[in-house]
Parts: C-alpha cells; sequence; structure tokens
C-alpha cells in the first residue's frame, strides 16, 4: 500500500516538472517573438514559474543565460549605423559652418568699425569745410571794405542843370532818378535823341519788371544804345548785368567793362579780364548787394 502511494507521488511530480518545462518553453518563444529581453525575472514572470524553479534546473538556467548573452550582444543594424553616421557628419557640418559665420561676423564688425571711422572723419572734414567757408568770407569783407568805401566816397551827386537839357532832365526827375557824376558823364557823351530812346526803354522796362538801379540800368541803355520794344530775355539779361556792374564797381572789384560778340567782359582790380557770367558766380549781386547796400 505504502509503495504504490510513492509511486503516485513520482509520477505527479514528474507530470508538474513537465508542466513548467511547457510554460517555460512557451514564455521564451513568446519573448523571443516580441523582442523582449530574455532574463530570469522576465522568463519567471511570463511563464508564472518561480525563479527558484528557474535556478535549480541546469538546463532551464543555461538555456536563460545563453539567450540573455546572446541578447546582450546583439548586433546594431545597418540602418541604424548609417543613422549614427548621418548624425555624425551633420554635427561636423555645423560645427564647420558656426566657425565659418563666426568669422565672417569678425570680418563684419571689423569693417563696420571702419566705416564708422570714415562717416567720424568725413563729419569732421565738413564742420571745418564750413568754418573756413565762414573765415573766408570774413577775409573778404575786410579785404575789399576799404576799396568800397573809397569808391562810395566817389560817388556824388550834381545839379542836373550841368551841361545836361532841360529836356533829359525834366524826364528824370519825374522818374525820380538822381544823377551821378558816372550818369552825367554817359549822358554828356550821347546826344540827347539816343539819351531820350534810352530813358523811354526804361519807362518800359520799368512797367514790365522791377529795376532794382533804374540810374545803372539807364547809364548801360545809353552806352548800348538800346530801344523800346527790345526782347524781353535781352532787356533782362542787360538789367541784370547793369544792376550787377554797378554794385562790384562801387565795391571796387571791377574797373571797367566792355561787350564782345554779345558777350560782356568785366576787368577786375588786377588789370585781368574776365566774362561777366564766370566772374558773377565768384562775386554774386547777393553778396555785392549785402555789401554795398547793408540794411
Amino acid at each position: 500500500m505504502i509503495e504504490r502511494n510513492v509511486d503516485g507521488l513520482k509520477k505527479n511530480a514528474q507530470k508538474k516538472r513537465r508542466a513548467a518545462f511547457e510554460k517555460v518553453d512557451k514564455a521564451i518563444q513568446q519573448l523571443i517573438r516580441d523582442g523582449e529581453k530574455i532574463n530570469f525575472n522576465s522568463v519567471a514572470k511570463a511563464s508564472g514559474v518561480s525563479k527558484a524553479w528557474l535556478y535549480k534546473e541546469p538546463e532551464v538556467k543555461v538555456r536563460i543565460e545563453e539567450l540573455r548573452a546572446k541578447h546582450s550582444k546583439k548586433k546594431i543594424s545597418p540602418k541604424q549605423k548609417a543613422s549614427d553616421a548621418s548624425k555624425d557628419a551633420m554635427i561636423k557640418t555645423l560645427k564647420v559652418r558656426i566657425k565659418k559665420v563666426d568669422a565672417e561676423n569678425k570680418g563684419l564688425k571689423s569693417q563696420l568699425e571702419v566705416v564708422y571711422g570714415q562717416l567720424l572723419n568725413q563729419k569732421e572734414l565738413e564742420r571745418k569745410l564750413e568754418r573756413l567757408e565762414k573765415e573766408n568770407a570774413k577775409l573778404k569783407d575786410k579785404l575789399y571794405a576799404p576799396i568800397a568805401s573809397e569808391t562810395n566816397q566817389k560817388v556824388i551827386l550834381i545839379k542836373p542843370a550841368s551841361g545836361i537839357s532841360e529836356r533829359i532832365t525834366h524826364e528824370l526827375e519825374s522818374m525820380n532818378i538822381n544823377i551821378s557824376s558816372t550818369l552825367a558823364k554817359t549822358i554828356k557823351n550821347a546826344s540827347e535823341e539816343k539819351v531820350m530812346t534810352a530813358i523811354d526803354a526804361l519807362k518800359q522796362q520799368i512797367d514790365s519788371t522791377l529795376i532794382r538801379s533804374p540810374e545803372a540800368w539807364l547809364s548801360a541803355a545809353i552806352k548800348d544804345s538800346w530801344k523800346p520794344n527790345e526782347a524781353m530775355g535781352e532787356s533782362k539779361a542787360k538789367d541784370a548785368f547793369s544792376e550787377w556792374y554797378e554794385l562790384a564797381r562801387a565795391y571796387g572789384v571791377v574797373t571797367e567793362c566792355r561787350q564782345e560778340e554779345n558777350k560782356w567782359l568785366v576787368r577786375e582790380n588786377t588789370g585781368q579780364w574776365h566774362p561777366y557770367k564766370e566772374f558773377s558766380e565768384k562775386w554774386t549781386f547777393e553778396y555785392l548787394e549785402r555789401v554795398v547796400k547793408p540794411n
């Protein structure tokens, strides 16, 4: 009776052992298919068999250890290698670009410093130029002031009746024109008819435009035999020259004038002749009027 019970226990133990082997085998196969790690913990959990039993069974223990070692030494796939190589190349390229950008930034910074320095120099030069122009204007005033003073002292009024006909005198008085020594000399050197024609031209010009110096305009009209009804552009040009010439002569920068090929020439106080157009750009009407006729 006792022997029968022992045999039954042995058979039952063997049956349980085979069942445990089957569970472990199925669990390992499933872990392999799922790509999970294989170790004693994962196999015990997946199979429901205790870790102690797994360690106790030599065959099972060896199998788990081999699978665990094989999994840890698993090679990296070609795709993974390619991905890592691509990342390394990208990092290397970025580092090179960063160095290049740093170098460019340093170069731009240096260029900016140079440009900024040039701007400062330009502003300084502009300030110096402005200061020199002011000093030059002051020197001109000092240089020609004595000449202008002496010249102005020579301009005196004479009695209209001194060698000038009553007809001309009456016309000039009616127009409120003072007869300076220069104008008187011009009138005396011309015929009465020529002077009256110039006076008529002056009247016509006064009706059409503003004349700053009628005396100077009339003097030029007598010398050049101007007549009424001349082209407005020519009259204005003559008027502009006459006014400028009287101021320039009063200031002492010119001494006489003449006309060649319909162009005015003026003689500088140095004795040199210049075209009126060029010389008037140097000595402008506005400047001469300001220094000769200050408010």
